[in-house]
């Protein structure tokens, strides 16, 4: 079951990308496998799929967590992108590794019980759908 469930890591289609997060927050499975594609969901473009895994970090054991942050903080989930202008390549790179950073940070801070708007106000470079998500949310985030 769990190559099935890290095949929709990979697919192209975002509501399998969702799903593959929904289980893994659901299941409780994890492993550097998983970490590693979570992280590319964290740095997804389906903003759906980013909002849930920055969900899936703040409910996640603390010990995954740290596990998570430092795999993500490292590079894990980073695409290896050509891009059409080479010269480009290194303002992409260092925009995907701020946007991994604030999502970490996001989690981080709905962890130590900080409001999403308090973040969201804090955060303007955020899409306003990740934090409209997250409190979406904020009912189970309380009760955690």
């Amino acid at each position: 079951m769990v190559d099935v469930v890290i095949k929709l890591a990979d697919d192209p289609v975002g509501n399998c990308r969702w799903r593959f997060v929904a289980y893994v927050t659901n299941s409780g499975l994890y492993s550097d496998a998983i970490a590693d594609r979570l992280a590319a969901c964290l740095l997804d473009r389906d903003l759906h799929v980013r909002a849930e895994t920055i969900f899936w970090a703040v409910v996640a054991n603390a010990k995954t967590f740290a596990h998570f942050s430092e795999a993500v903080l490292t590079g894990a989930g980073t695409m290896l992108r050509k891009f059409r202008n080479p010269e480009s390549t290194g303002f992409w790179r260092e925009s995907e590794r701020k946007r991994a950073a604030r999502g970490i940070e996001i989690a981080q801070r709905l962890r130590a019980g900080e409001s999403v708007a308090s973040i969201r106000e804090s955060m303007p470079e955020e899409d306003s759908f990740s934090f409209d998500k997250l409190a979406s949310l904020s009912h189970v985030l309380v009760t955690q």
